[in-house]
């Protein structure tokens, strides 16, 4: 437990650092983020990426958000993302809400289980391009 803690207070910090946020806005927009990419995966994809987040980033979800993750697929939108971060984080910038998704989803893949980080390899790379449609 306490490794888990340190690994999300380490993201946390690494996420605040690297996009000019407060650590209390990357804290509150992990959970956000997560759940958008869960939310906009088929339910196979999220099933996998359900099984590769750190244990620290799947324990936020309920077992009924977990298995609407795997049953169901929302049609969601970079804005809703961003818009959702503006709102719910405070922080009120297009360009640091967008960076702020980019290292979060960074930091989920690097702290994934070993071998599980391909599962984002594709949306990673569409993220960078500026394409939050990561599964089509």
């Amino acid at each position: 437990m306490y490794c888990r803690i340190v690994m999300m207070d380490m993201i946390i910090n690494m996420v605040a650092q690297k996009v000019g946020i407060s650590p209390e806005m990357a804290k509150m927009a992990i959970p956000l983020v997560s759940k958008f990419l869960l939310q906009k995966s088929s339910p196979n994809q999220a099933s996998g990426l359900l099984s590769a987040l750190p244990t620290d980033v799947t324990g936020m979800f309920s077992d009924d958000e977990k298995k609407d993750f795997t049953t169901n697929q929302q049609n969601l939108t970079e804005e809703d993302l961003i818009n959702t971060l503006d709102s719910k984080c405070g922080i009120n910038d297009k360009a640091k809400s967008k960076q702020t998704v980019t290292e979060i989803m960074n930091s989920l893949q690097q702290n994934s289980g070993e071998g599980k980080g391909d599962l984002f390899g594709d949306t990673l790379g569409k993220l960078g391009k500026g394409d939050f449609n990561p599964f089509g």
